[in-house]
């Protein structure tokens, strides 16, 4: 996958990224739900000033970088940047599956192994933003950087069957509460909500 994949708005990219396996050193995930949000045009993205600040900076970068915030002053959530520098458009990875790491991200979610997690652990293992997050063992000291470094590696598998709809908590944000710019793959366990 290169860089000009990104390239984009976040709404073309979303469908077209569900599917793909992400690696962050030693875990990889396929991503299966994802949230578009299109800075100064979108009053639900962080970016909806116009104007970087100290938090929101990397969403204005290159295309191919993280954006990682805190959020409820516990959680990270993890974003690729979109469009072209200076715009603020970002995609929110909200779901996936483990294809590799389990043990890794079931220590880094639960504290134990994957064999030792319930049933009920092991479907609400990467269903959201901040376990999906924590599972790749991101924080915001990782925002900012280029997903086309060594640690990270992107490898495409499109799908099919793609569902659209609205985005998921944002119940504030005028209008933009209503767009269909949430994207996720129909028949995986790995999406938060249907």
């Amino acid at each position: 996958m290169e860089r000009h994949f990104f390239e984009r708005s976040p709404v073309e990219v979303g469908p077209d990224f569900l599917g793909t396996q992400i690696t962050v050193d030693e875990v990889t995930m396929r991503i299966v739900e994802v949230e578009a949000y299109l800075g100064p045009h979108d009053q639900a993205a962080h970016s909806f000033s116009g104007k970087p600040t100290k938090r929101t900076a990397p969403m204005f970068g290159p295309p191919g970088h993280l954006y990682v915030y805190f959020t409820y002053g516990m959680h990270h959530c993890m974003n690729i940047v979109c469009g072209h520098e200076g715009e603020g458009y970002g995609l929110l990875l909200r779901g996936a599956e483990i294809i590799s790491g389990h043990d890794l991200v079931a220590e880094r979610r639960f504290g134990c192994s994957y064999a030792e997690l319930t049933a009920a652990q092991r479907r609400n293992l990467v269903n959201g933003p901040a376990k999906l997050c924590q599972g790749f063992g991101l924080t915001t000291a990782d925002s900012g950087q280029d997903l086309y470094q060594d640690r990270f590696r992107l490898v495409a598998d499109p799908v099919d069957a793609v569902v659209q709809t609205t985005r998921i908590g944002i119940p504030n944000a005028g209008e933009a509460t209503a767009y269909p710019w949430r994207f996720y793959v129909e028949a995986s366990e790995g999406v938060s909500k249907r």
